[in-house]
């Protein structure tokens, strides 16, 4: 009985397909200190707002605790990421150095790129490059980008706004100058790259990337990942880059992409920004954020790591909808032993769980690039978050 109850909780049978190799360990709520009472009133929460969720999963000591999927995705559907991949950019770039490809986040672009600025990788990382790139929904330069026959060229024809590593803004352009880098340095493909040195390690199958006219795979945005495969980069950064006994990436990668290196300015607010991380010091939280919903949340504090994804058209890196999912998971970790085995509560979970999932809806291709730029549409959101304190037992 307690096996079959523990294969409940970490996976909805319903949504399984035999074709599945996806390997991660299982547990149930309380065996991970989590109480399903409080998950699924989470789950009821996500029902009762109708919301445009497509997926949320929840990993808690390394075993998955909840999974859940809505509007006719399954387990083994790939969701475009959006703006997660600059995250997956980030780890890259760091493997890159480690292996001798880049010598430095300090390397000047220039040594790709000759009689460019002297803009310098951890620019790119940070997004204070200097080059001009206004992102909004009104005056977008990647929407431009995306309709030019060039892509690389076209960034670096920008004029420079400011002396870099002076001023920070959010840019795609940054971002794909970055993934042009990684394939001139390596000398490879980059999703070949990634593949055989991110992908692999951590059980990811070769996903599908978008790429520009030249080929060169986007890296502002457009992987496309199951959200069991999201959360394992999340695990590898919790775990400070290592990967079962092995260190994908440094341990001072991960920590330097993870610290503050400036603040990325959006609508009546500045959030902290890493290398192409968003930092909630105060709430023990890292997030790699993508539009429309995307989403990988670290919180350290609670060996906790939750993905979603979603197709909302108004989003902030972190929405008040976030917030309140946040909020709740963060509420749910009561210890970090395990709990009694609630069996009223299990039932309530199975229950919620069990419900007809909000029916499929029409889906369009998101412009991912419009996306991103809008965010600064949404800084009030940001400020809710922002201020608002997590309750609950942080242990």
């Amino acid at each position: 009985m307690a096996r079959a109850l523990t294969a409940f909780f970490a996976c909805a049978s319903a949504l399984l397909s035999a074709q599945s190799v996806d390997t991660w360990p299982e547990s149930t709520p309380e065996q991970q200190g989590v109480d399903s009472a409080e998950l699924s009133q989470l789950l009821q929460y996500i029902r009762e707002e109708r919301n445009a969720i497509d997926s949320l999963v929840v990993i808690r000591h390394g075993q998955l605790i909840l999974e859940t999927y809505y509007h006719g995705y399954t387990r083994d559907q790939p969701h475009i990421l959006n703006s997660v991949t600059k995250s997956f950019v980030s780890a890259l770039t760091g493997i890159a150095i480690h292996d001798g490809f880049i010598a430095s986040d300090r390397s000047k672009i220039s040594e790709w790129f000759p009689g460019t600025p002297a803009i310098e990788v951890q620019h790119l990382l940070s997004m204070t490059s200097g080059i001009d790139w206004p992102q909004t929904a009104s005056v977008n330069a990647s929407r431009d980008m995306d309709r030019s026959p060039n892509w690389v060229q076209f960034i670096l024809a920008r004029p420079m706004a400011a002396t870099p590593g002076t001023t920070s803004n959010y840019s795609n352009g940054d971002a794909h100058l970055l993934s042009a880098i990684l394939n001139r340095a390596t000398g490879e493909d980059v999703l070949e790259f990634a593949t055989r040195r991110l992908f692999q390690p951590l059980g990811i199958p070769k996903p599908k990337w978008d790429r520009d006219p030249q080929g060169v795979n986007i890296g502002s945005a457009a992987i496309y990942m199951t959200p069991r495969d999201m959360v394992r980069l999340g695990q590898l950064y919790l775990k400070e880059g290592a990967w079962e006994g092995k260190q994908i990436v440094s341990v001072e990668w991960v920590r330097k992409s993870l610290e503050r290196h400036t603040g990325i300015v959006i609508s009546k607010g500045i959030a902290d920004y890493g290398y192409f991380w968003w930092l909630y010091p105060k709430l023990g939280m890292f997030e790699a954020w993508g539009g429309a919903g995307q989403r990988i949340a670290i919180f350290r504090d609670l060996d906790l790591v939750v993905a979603m994804t979603a197709n909302f058209s108004d989003d902030a890196p972190v929405s008040s909808f976030s917030h309140e999912v946040y909020r709740r998971i963060v509420n749910a970790a009561k210890s970090r032993s395990s709990l009694p085995e609630n069996r009223a509560a299990m039932a309530e979970l199975q229950v919620a769980r069990a419900a007809e999932p909000l029916p499929p809806r029409t889906r369009g291709p998101w412009p991912w690039l419009i996306a991103a730029g809008g965010m600064v549409l949404a800084g009030s959101a940001w400020l809710l978050w922002r201020n608002l304190t997590v309750r609950g037992n942080r242990v």
